[in-house]
């Protein structure tokens, strides 16, 4: 309840400025808890989209009597290229990419932490190819993180043919 009520508060100032709301994480502080907020933009969100959604959450959020005395340390960034995938319909611009995801729990085929290749979405099932070339059907509730990982090197390679 309480993630969907800061959803409910943060989406509309993301989009209010431009953006797209990525996705929350809420985590556990030294001190205080950290609000991290993910922003994306048509063409990437810039610092500024960062600023201007921050000033506007730590705005709105005291003055909601749910969140009126919680503490917390607020992050707004940009997914990255190493994004963080918070729903199976996120990845569906990402097929035949490589993707390192930790599942929840041990899964006869698939287990811990594992660099597979996402090769489709269906509704809310990601199908990724292992190593050897086999496909596995995963429900995306299934895993605990999902984070894309680009071969920087291939990047760059590439980076170096256009020159």
């Amino acid at each position: 309840m309480f993630e969907s009520n800061l959803t409910n508060i943060v989406e509309p100032l993301v989009q209010g400025n431009g953006c797209e709301l990525w996705g929350i994480d809420l985590i556990r502080g030294k001190s205080k808890p950290i609000v991290r907020v993910y922003i994306d933009a048509i063409g990437g969100a810039t610092i500024e989209d960062c600023e201007k959604v921050s000033n506007d959450i730590n705005f709105e959020l005291p003055i909601d009597s749910d969140f009126i005395d919680f503490d917390y340390i607020l992050e707004v960034s940009t997914p990255g290229l190493e994004r963080k995938f918070f729903s199976a319909n996120q990845m569906k611009n990402y097929l035949g990419e490589n993707v390192l995801i930790k599942f929840k729990e041990s899964n006869h085929t698939l287990h811990g932490k594992k660099l597979l290749t996402l090769v489709d979405v269906v509704e809310s099932d990601i199908v990724l190819e292992d190593d050897d070339g086999n496909n596995h059907t995963v429900p995306f509730n299934n895993i605990h993180t999902c984070n894309l990982s680009p071969d920087f090197q291939a990047l760059l390679r590439e980076k170096n043919e256009k020159h």
